[in-house]
């Protein structure tokens, strides 16, 4: 084929900078329906937590939380200090026999739950416990899977309602 042709478009540049635009919505609109997603599955496995008798020193409760860095969203247990990285996990799945856990940490949940007022006593007690568990292991209490099961389709309605708005 001999010869050619040029088509050229006005107003090009504004369109894609529309288009654009209408993404970076769509995107804010399904991150912020994610968002609100993410909270009331926390406030579900908070309130999961209260109702599990082993949950003693609030300090769980008190790790849940959604956190936003740009286009990502985290939702779960966190703990700040590094301390109790993994108790989150074993309250949700028990935990197998075989390794002790750090009897220091056990003691301090001794500590609270009983209402002690000699240190020693707790950290005699946590070490029993820690050696307990290591030899028996924990059950398993479910509190965050069954919080997601709950709100998996809400937050699935709740992007999908935020997309529709963005894009009317």
């Amino acid at each position: 084929m001999t010869g050619g042709g040029a088509i050229e478009l006005e107003g090009l540049d504004r369109f894609l900078k529309a288009l654009a635009k209408c993404d970076r919505d769509v995107v804010e609109a399904a991150m912020t329906g994610i968002e609100a997603g993410a909270s009331e599955l926390i406030a579900d496995a908070k309130a999961n937590l209260r109702e599990n008798t082993s949950v003693v020193t609030g300090l769980l409760r008190q790790s849940g939380h959604v956190e936003r860095k740009k286009d990502d969203i985290t939702a779960g247990f966190f703990d700040t200090t590094n301390r109790n990285s993994g108790y989150a996990l074993f309250v949700e799945y028990g935990r197998r026999a075989g390794k002790m856990p750090p009897p220091d940490e056990i003691a301090a949940w001794v500590y609270k739950k009983f209402h002690l007022k000699d240190w020693k006593e707790a950290l005699s007690l946590g070490w029993a416990m820690a050696k307990r568990i290591a030899q028996r292991g924990t059950q398993p209490h479910p509190f965050f899977g069954p919080a997601v099961k709950k709100n998996q389709s809400k937050i699935v309605n709740a992007v999908r309602d935020a997309v529709r708005r963005a894009t009317k």
